[in-house]
Parts: structure tokens; C-alpha cells; sequence
């Protein structure tokens, strides 16, 4: 059997037959959206003469703490009534009204109390008796964004303040904690405002413009409030988990930090851009911006990156006399003529990185290498595991082609299990082959910041453990990624107890791995929050004031009494019902676009492959030396490429054998060469 807290009864729709209540009495230009203040005897003679909210910004919270002054301008004793439109997710959390105290000014806290006996004592305390007038507040629920502030008595042509205190949840989007406040009090008095951050340090905005502690505006238009955290953790977790009597009310939330990395400092790194003939103009001036774009995040001289370049086919060229600075290394990049070749010879690029960061002090190493990944069939991801790993590098591979500043990860490709054993990924790219203006330099350079540290989380996997819905385990798997300066948050109800709050995914391939215990001050706090909340109807009377009572919240079923001691109904009582340059080219017969035959011959539709290569090869080996002996050459090719050649043959003479190699690698192919293919070619 259910028992109720302090004697409350339950009352069948009470919330609503409070609210119908309260809005059948409402004055007209409060339903217009603004507040309104009158008095119940005076009407328009008690104006507001002092509307003061000062708002407290903390991390994921505000407190807004209300002060208002009235002014009775009739001979008798007055009620001020105000109707309160309060903001969206706000909750009253407190009530005092100033009196006096052994001749002295002083503050009278409210209690919080059952709605209807809230109610009752305020009407005994304010109904005509025989002791002197003194000072009664009430203050009640009427719906999520309407309140009922009673205060009694207003004396002849004398001043009444009051005060009462909002609390209101943030939620953390780019970097900030953000909340909206709408325009507040009424067309003749709006609300002045003044905000200050809860900790000294931390940065406040208004509108997206930065302001000092103590700002003040006037609430005549809605406005941004923000804060900005100073230092905050890279990853942030919060969990309330509160009983209501037959369930229970969980909140979490999951936030990162504006910058959840750093960029390292004495960091060595090599980049390594495929110069093979698959790749078109566009895509290798597309790597060629994208290396300067990525090293301008490592140029700073204070992180003291060191940058060896490297260009590769079926051989590695340097572009770089070893090791440079980044800045260094932008410039050798802007200069550099970039020829390209046959081949795409990944390990050997890979090889000649782990040699050049052998050679270098012990710190963060990085490797960067972009290709598009058409490599020789013996070229397998698995044959390079033990020069990564001896490399000591986080290796990122890029396939990049031209376009619009773009970066993706797919961690499906066949070489992301290399990558994903340094902590490293396999990035889709898009980059331009120039950046139009500033502002797409600026937006492709804030893509790319990506390859110098980490910015999101991938593969995030939440999960509340304890917490059920329908009888079935609540989680919660985030598919994708959650940006740095972003979180995840949930209110609801279950019928078990939230036990710890799980967080788990990768950053790059790095491991994220944290989890929180729920938090008493977060279960108070959201005790209260939940009445600004959808969750809010799907409680039941004795699960709301469970809830009220702990969270000290206004609500359907709690009201604030302020009262001073030993007040009595009094004789003004009130009557009531009407009232960069390094050359990277081939020398001899390496040049790029050379070979033996001529290129782009035979482009019509009856273009036969076989007949061209048996052709062009053929004629090579005559020029080579080769009349007379036999031989057989082995070509893989694919988009106009020739990825792999063997050569066969009984001759011994060396030199042959290295023209008829040079002849075959030099060979220009046209488009028709699309497909993967092998082709065994017999020498005369």
C-alpha cells in the first residue's frame, strides 16, 4: 500500500482543476503573454514600482533570483496580486518577503507546503479578524510558464517588496552553456536584469557578445545568455537518479569541452603524398593543400613540430631535406613540382617514414600518408603491422579527392584495422585544389583540424545502467559522433533505480572509456527541474510531491507561504468574493608521360588493350637490346596505372633487363585501362 508524505491526500486531477481555475480569473493583458500586477482593492492604484532579477550562471544551471517592489497608492490596506509568466523550464525554488523584525528590516523565508492548505492558511491569515496587518505571501503553480504571487498586506501609500527565486537548466551546446530568456514583467515595467557567473573565472555572453560580471540589460526582448567554462574536464558526465514512490526519475547528461585535445608539442611527423598517375591533376593539387592546410594547426614555433615530407610511386622521393619545421614544410609544398608516375608503392613510403622517425628523439610521432589506395595485388594492409607498430606513430590514411572541404572516416575500409592498431583512421577526403577565399581557407583549415588532434567522439555508446523501460534495459547507442562543445542529455522515468552512468567510444581509435555514480545534489536539483519538464505529466500526485517536497519546487501540488510570526487574521483583513620547391621526377626513361610508344593512340571505340601493349612492349624490347631473346612481361593495371610489372627472361644481360623494366613502368596508358586487370605479354 502506497503511504502519503506528511498526510497529503490524493485529489483526482487537481493540477487540472487548479489551472482551469486560474485561468478562468486571469486579466486580460496577462493572457496577452506579459505579467500582470494589480490590487485586489485598489486595482490600478498598486503599481510596481521595482522589478529586479539577478541571474546567477553556474555549469548547466541558473538561478534567477526575483525581486519586486509595489506600491499601494489607496488609503487602506492592500493585496498585490501578480500573475508571473516565468521562462520555459524555469521552476520557483523559493519565497521571502521583507518585513520587519524588532524594528529592523528583515527577510521572511517561505515555507513549502500542500497546495490547498498553502491556500487555506493564506486565506485564514488575510481574512478579516481583530490583530494587526502583517505579512502573508503566497506564491503558487498554475501552469509550467504561469505562477500566482499573493502578498498581503500592502500598507496606505507605502512600499511592499518581494522577492522569489527561479531555477532554470542550460543546455550545452557549441562550448556553452546556453539558456533563453523571453521578455519578462509587464508593458510598463519590464524586468532589469543583471548577471554574473557563479565561478570569477568563467566567461559570460549575452547574445553572443561578451560581457562582464554585474551586466545589466532590460528584459523589453528575449535574450542569449551564456558561459563559457574556464578549463573544463574534456568529458563531463552528470547523473540524477531520484524514487517517487512507485518509480523512478533519472537525468543525465553527457557534455565535451570546446577543445577535448591538444595538439602535441615536440611532435616528429611525416607526410607522404601518393604522386601515381591514377590520380588526376585535381586530386594530387588537392593533397598538396590539404598537407598545408593540416600543418598550419602545427606551425605555431611554441609546439616545436619537426616535418619531413615525402613523395611516392614505385619509388619514395623526398620533398623535404629531412626534417623541417612546419612552416618550412608549407612552403617547401607550395613549390614543389610534383611529377607523377607508374606505381603506388604504399609499404616502401611507410618503410621510409619508420626510418626517418627512427632517427629522431622519443615524443609523439605522426604519419600521414594520402593515396587513393590503388596498390599492386601483393600489397596487403597486414604486411605493414610490424613497421607501424615499429614506427611508434599514429598513422592516419587518406583517400583524397577535389572538392569542397570534406572529412569522413570509414572504418570499413580493407587498411583500417592498420590505422586502428596506432590509434590511427582512414580518412574520405575532399579538399579543393585552392581555397576560393579566406573564408573557405578558414573552413576547410577547421575540417582538417581533425588530423592534428581529435574533436569528437566516434562510436559513443551511452548507457544508464539499472534503468529500464518497458521491461526492456534503457540504452542508448549513439551511431556516428558527438563534436567536442556538444552533449547528450535524457529526463525520464523507470521503474528501477539508475545505478551508474556509462560513456564508451574512440576518439580517432584512442579508447574512451568513463562512467559517474549518480549525484545527490544533481537528484535535488532535478527534483525540482522535472516540473518545467514533459516528464511533469506523467507523475501522479504522490510522485509529485515526493519530487516537490525534496526539490523545494513550486508545483501542481506544493505552494510557498511566507508568513511572519505570529500572524493572525487582522482587522484590514480582506472580504472575500469581490474583491614549398623540391622537384620529384624520374630520370632517363622515368619521366613522367614518356615511354616508347605514343600515348593516347588508338582512342576509338574498337581500341584493342592487348594489341597496343603487345605493340608497345614489343617494340621496347627491340630497343632494349632484345632481338632474338625471349621474355615475358606481367602488368597489373587499373585507371590508366600499371601498379605492378614482372619480367621473365632466360637473357642475363643487366642492362636489359633494367631498360625493358624502365619501358614498361614508363608507359602511358589511356582511359581504356579502367579495370583492374593482368596482362602476360610474351617478348619475341
Amino acid at each position: 500500500m502506497s503511504s502519503y508524505p506528511l498526510g497529503f491526500k490524493p485529489r483526482i486531477a487537481l493540477s487540472i482543476a487548479l489551472t482551469a481555475a486560474a485561468l478562468s480569473s486571469l486579466p486580460r493583458d496577462a493572457e496577452a503573454g506579459g505579467d500582470s500586477v494589480y490590487g485586489t482593492r485598489g486595482y490600478d492604484q498598486l503599481v510596481e514600482r521595482g522589478h529586479e532579477i539577478e541571474l546567477t550562471m553556474d555549469r548547466g544551471y541558473a538561478s534567477l533570483r526575483v525581486r519586486r517592489t509595489v506600491h499601494n497608492g489607496i488609503e487602506r490596506h492592500d493585496e498585490a496580486m501578480f500573475w508571473i509568466y516565468v521562462p520555459e523550464t524555469s521552476v520557483a525554488t523559493g519565497l521571502r518577503t521583507l518585513g520587519e523584525l524588532h524594528g529592523k528590516p528583515h527577510w521572511f523565508a517561505g515555507d513549502l507546503l500542500e497546495a490547498e492548505a498553502a491556500a487555506a492558511r493564506y486565506e485564514e491569515l488575510t481574512g478579516m479578524g481583530a490583530y494587526y496587518p502583517k505579512d502573508p505571501a503566497l506564491l503558487s503553480w498554475r501552469d509550467q510558464t504561469l505562477l500566482a504571487l499573493q502578498v498581503f498586506p500592502v500598507a496606505p501609500n507605502t512600499e511592499k517588496t518581494i522577492e522569489y527565486t527561479l531555477s532554470m537548466p542550460a543546455r550545452w551546446e557549441g562550448g556553452r552553456w546556453r539558456l533563453f530568456l523571453p521578455e519578462l514583467g509587464t508593458a510598463s515595467l519590464p524586468a532589469e536584469l543583471v548577471v554574473s557567473p557563479s565561478e570569477q573565472l568563467d566567461q559570460l555572453f549575452v547574445n553572443g557578445e561578451v560581457v562582464a560580471r554585474g551586466h545589466l540589460l532590460t528584459l523589453d526582448h528575449g535574450v542569449e545568455i551564456a558561459l563559457a567554462p574556464r578549463d573544463p574536464a574534456p568529458i563531463s558526465l552528470e547523473l540524477a537518479s531520484v524514487g517517487t514512490g512507485r518509480q523512478h526519475l533519472a537525468a543525465w547528461r553527457l557534455t565535451l569541452a570546446p577543445e577535448i585535445s591538444k595538439v602535441p608539442t615536440g611532435a616528429r611527423v611525416v607526410i607522404a603524398l601518393d604522386l601515381s598517375v591514377s590520380l588526376d591533376a585535381g586530386a594530387v593539387a588537392a593533397q598538396r593543400l590539404a598537407a598545408q592546410t593540416y600543418l598550419e594547426h602545427l606551425a605555431d614555433p611554441a609546439l616545436g613540430t619537426q616535418v619531413a615530407l615525402l613523395g611516392f610511386d614505385r619509388e619514395v622521393h623526398s620533398i623535404s631535406p629531412g626534417f623541417v619545421t612546419a612552416a618550412q614544410a608549407i612552403e617547401l609544398l607550395g613549390s614543389a613540382t610534383l611529377n607523377q608516375r607508374n606505381g603506388s608503392e604504399v609499404g616502401l613510403a611507410l618503410a621510409k617514414a619508420d626510418e626517418l622517425l627512427s632517427a629522431t628523439p622519443r615524443g609523439p610521432r605522426r604519419i600521414l600518408l594520402m593515396t587513393d589506395f590503388e596498390t599492386a595485388s601483393r600489397v596487403a594492409p597486414e604486411h605493414y603491422a610490424a613497421v607501424v607498430k615499429h614506427s611508434n606513430a599514429i598513422v592516419h590514411l587518406a583517400d583524397i579527392v577535389e572538392g569542397d572541404a570534406w572529412l569522413g572516416r570509414d572504418d570499413l575500409h580493407p587498411w583500417s584495422t592498420l590505422a586502428a592498431s596506432t590509434q590511427g583512421v582512414v580518412w574520405d577526403a575532399a579538399v579543393p585544389s585552392a581555397w576560393a577565399d579566406d573564408e573557405d581557407h578558414a573552413r576547410g583549415r577547421a575540417v582538417l583540424e581533425e588530423w592534428a588532434r581529435p574533436v569528437r567522439i566516434d562510436d559513443l555508446r551511452v548507457s544508464v545502467d539499472g534503468l529500464s523501460l518497458d521491461d526492456d534495459y534503457y540504452w542508448t547507442n549513439f551511431e556516428g559522433s558527438l563534436d567536442e562543445g556538444q552533449g547528450y542529455e535524457d529526463l525520464l522515468l523507470s521503474p528501477t533505480p539508475g545505478r551508474e552512468l556509462s560513456v564508451e567510444g574512440v576518439t580517432w581509435n584512442i579508447p574512451v572509456d568513463h562512467s559517474a555514480k549518480p549525484s545527490r545534489q544533481a537528484g535535488d536539483r532535478w527534483s525540482a527541474l522535472v516540473f518545467g519538464s514533459q516528464v511533469l505529466w506523467e507523475l501522479d500526485e504522490i510522485e509529485m510531491m515526493q519530487l516537490a517536497l525534496r526539490g523545494r519546487a513550486v508545483s501542481p501540488v506544493t505552494s510557498y507561504l511566507a508568513i511572519e510570526p505570529g500572524v493572525r487574521p487582522s482587522t484590514e483583513g480582506l472580504e472575500r468574493g469581490g474583491e614549398g620547391s623540391m622537384g620529384i621526377g624520374g630520370i632517363g626513361l622515368m619521366g613522367s608521360g614518356g615511354g616508347f610508344g605514343g600515348s593516347g593512340s588508338g582512342m576509338g571505340p574498337t581500341f584493342d588493350k592487348r594489341a597496343w601493349l603487345e605493340a608497345e612492349l614489343r617494340e621496347g624490347w627491340r630497343r632494349c637490346g632484345g632481338d632474338g631473346l625471349g621474355g615475358q612481361v606481367v602488368l597489373e593495371t587499373q585507371t590508366v596505372e600499371i601498379l605492378d610489372v614482372t619480367l621473365t627472361t632466360a637473357a642475363t644481360s643487366a642492362s636489359l633487363r633494367t631498360c625493358m623494366e624502365q619501358v614498361t613502368w614508363s608507359l602511358a596508358l589511356n582511359p581504356h585501362f579502367f579495370d583492374a586487370e593482368t596482362w602476360r605479354v610474351q617478348l619475341p
